[in-house]
């Protein structure tokens, strides 16, 4: 006789377990999607603003040489000028010189974190090293991934505290992927810290550290954060492909999965946690000097 479903046992609790993991991949392929869907959107946009910034660059570094050729010619005329004039037209000169230096800069800024930006839209096939300020680089990218928090609640804010080892030589390094690591972490700390932010208010002043250090033939990077801190049991699979503690919609649990790739395999580095619930997160990674 032929025996039904209803006199195996175990079978519903099978069907509903087997449900609720079918549900999960869904959600799983949706977000996916959704992300997607902003990767071309935000690729799109990246690509608009990455055009009128070359612009401001290169006419940044034409009126540059212009200002130096107006200063050969004041230099030239400065003994028919009586004092009151020279000096005024010198620190003119100064002030202009200082505001397209600064103008130069934040835009090659912008143009650096627009070109890291694009890159990580698409599947790099290859590994390019290149020579890079880890400093800079932790820097600059910690303070990107706070402002695309902020993007989505202003009312959050964190004090950053760094040490920074000037020492260290530049590294050789895949720079697209190391910042890839950066903003992954920093953007975990922003949340544990605004999420503990909601729940003490007034009584919790987020920070996070940022530090590196020469260790031999080693850079070591630290990031700290005085958070929410993370369970043990959380810590045990805070590596594991789409393992993620944030609620649906909020996180595909690639992040630190993806930075634990990039840091040992790519660069044949560690990655390393210590936590302690309600307290502190910390974030070390040691890669080698001598990448080729």
């Amino acid at each position: 006789m032929a025996t039904t479903d209803q006199n195996i046992p175990g079978t519903e609790e099978q069907l509903l377990l087997l449900s609720t993991e079918l549900e999960e991949i869904k959600q799983k392929i949706i977000q996916s999607d959704k992300l997607a869907f902003i990767g071309k959107l935000t690729t799109g946009i990246l690509h608009e603003i990455k055009n009128p910034l070359n612009f401001i660059n290169n006419f940044t570094k034409l009126s540059q040489e212009l200002l130096e050729e107006l200063n050969v010619i004041v230099d030239g005329v400065s003994n028919k000028l009586d004092g009151n004039s020279l000096a005024n037209l010198n620190e003119i000169r100064s002030m202009l010189k200082s505001n397209l230096n600064k103008v130069l800069e934040n835009g090659e800024r912008a143009q650096r974190i627009i070109f890291s930006m694009l890159a990580q839209m698409h599947d790099r096939q290859e590994i390019v090293f290149e020579l890079t300020d880890i400093n800079k680089l932790v820097d600059e990218f910690a303070k990107l991934a706070y402002q695309g928090l902020r993007g989505n609640d202003r009312e959050f804010n964190l004090t950053f505290k760094t040490d920074y080892d000037l020492s260290i030589c530049p590294v050789n390094l895949d720079f697209q992927e190391m910042s890839r690591v950066i903003i992954n972490l920093v953007d975990n700390a922003c949340y544990a810290l605004n999420e503990k932010k909601k729940k003490m208010q007034h009584l919790f002043s987020p920070e996070i550290l940022l530090s590196t250090k020469k260790l031999d033939n080693f850079v070591e990077i630290k990031i700290r954060d005085n958070g929410m801190g993370i369970p043990q049991t959380v810590m045990d699979h805070i590596f594991d492909p789409f393992f993620t503690t944030k609620p649906k919609g909020q996180g595909t649990g690639i992040g630190l999965s993806l930075s634990y790739d990039i840091v040992t395999n790519v660069h044949q580095g560690k990655i390393e946690i210590l936590s302690k619930e309600n307290e502190y997160t910390e974030f070390r990674i040691v890669i080698p000097l001598n990448l080729a």
